[in-house]
């Protein structure tokens, strides 16, 4: 696929949707016969909510996974009707929307059954609920010692109410494996007491790390985040794709002699005379302060130095060795072109964070284009 970006954009995230499917193939490929949910919240990891979503489903997931209500229902909006699952919070004012959409919701304790019950009986339907059991992360989800009371709560919910799924979340699958399986064993000890009230129930416990690092553990369904999106959390063979490369333009280029400085604070001065290029890009649509006089980016398939402090809306580089920059030419912020990767994994080094991090930092306001060709680009 390919588009054109619009000459008057200042800076853009290009989504490579056939990457994106192209990494659901291969994780699916290594988990099956185990479903695939691919995790899609916080905007698709800044990739775009509904660009990743149909992406995943066009590489085989037949699951999707959001944090909010909002979430789920926006898939809906835009005609997306693959079986979603809200791993977060539902308020009880937000089960009808999401039973009338046939939303899956996350149950935590007994508070959680009976409103989502009171919602389906009203509504004359069945809520699908998938049971998070706490298994040793300490976030949400309901501890072992609570099974008995959800249990009950489930069975007095009666058709109200079916347990379409089973869950919990490890705290440190890549480099923790003997923690990871006491989690995996607790909880397969939380199922033996819920089985009653959750015959059917599918069960799903992997994210990326322990997709990758735990095979024995893929159960019924995996749940793929990060490595869905190009940034396997540990080392693996199978050949995922940055599937996100994020540009802005390039606005002044200019000569700036010896002892001049750049930027807030005064806090970088040339050495020499420098060509200083100004790129429509800062931190308020993503690009961190802390890459100041650190980081880079790219221009024609070289890397070009940051220099002084990054700002709101733009940021300074060296291009003097270049010959060849003029006022409109793409600077790549994070991404995979002309030879040059600049990873949300290496950003996120240097900026003392991870990938994640800036990848859902990339401001909404940045508009993702999905399918873009490297020839589109100007």
């Amino acid at each position: 696929m390919s588009a054109t970006i619009p000459s008057g954009l200042l800076r853009w995230a290009e989504v490579d949707v056939d990457v994106l499917a192209d990494n659901a193939r291969l994780i699916h490929a290594l988990v099956q016969p185990a479903q695939v949910m691919a995790m899609v919240k916080s905007n698709g990891y800044g990739h775009g909510l509904e660009i990743a979503a149909r992406a995943a489903l066009d590489g085989g997931a037949t699951w999707l996974g959001v944090y909010t209500p909002q979430e789920a229902l926006a898939l809906r909006g835009a005609g997306v009707d693959a079986r979603t699952l809200v791993l977060g919070w539902s308020p009880p004012s937000t089960n009808a929307d999401l039973v009338a959409a046939g939303v899956d919701v996350s149950v935590f304790d007994v508070e959680a059954v009976q409103s989502l019950a009171a919602a389906a009986s009203a509504a004359g339907a069945t809520a699908r609920a998938h049971v998070k059991i706490d298994t040793g992360l300490h976030r949400l989800g309901a501890l072992p010692e609570a099974v008995d009371s959800l249990t009950a709560a489930l069975r007095a919910a009666g058709r109200h109410v079916e347990v379409a799924g089973l869950f919990t979340h490890y705290a440190d699958a890549g480099l923790d494996p003997e923690f990871t399986h006491e989690q995996h064993a607790r909880f397969l000890e939380a199922v033996d007491a819920l089985r009653p009230v959750a015959g059917e129930a599918l069960l799903h416990t992997s994210g990326s790390a322990a997709i990758l690092a735990h095979p024995s553990m893929h159960l019924d369904m995996v749940r793929v985040g990060i490595a869905f999106y190009g940034y396997p959390p540990i080392a693996t063979p199978a050949p995922l794709r940055i599937g996100m490369h994020v540009f802005a333009r390039v606005a002044q280029v200019r000569s700036l002699p010896k002892g001049e400085s750049v930027g807030y604070g005064r806090t970088w001065r040339a050495d020499a005379t420098r060509r200083i290029a100004t790129a429509a890009m800062g931190y308020g649509q993503g690009l961190p302060r802390l890459l100041s006089s650190r980081g880079q980016m790219a221009i024609h398939g070289r890397r070009c130095p940051i220099v002084g402090r990054v700002s709101m809306d733009q940021v300074a580089l060296d291009v003097t060795d270049l010959d060849d920059v003029n006022v409109g030419d793409a600077a790549m912020f994070i991404g995979e072109r002309d030879g040059v990767r600049i990873g949300a994994d290496e950003v996120g080094d240097l900026a003392g964070t991870v990938s994640y991090e800036i990848l859902c930092g990339i401001a909404e306001g940045v508009p993702r284009l999905p399918g873009v060709a490297p020839a589109a680009l100007p």
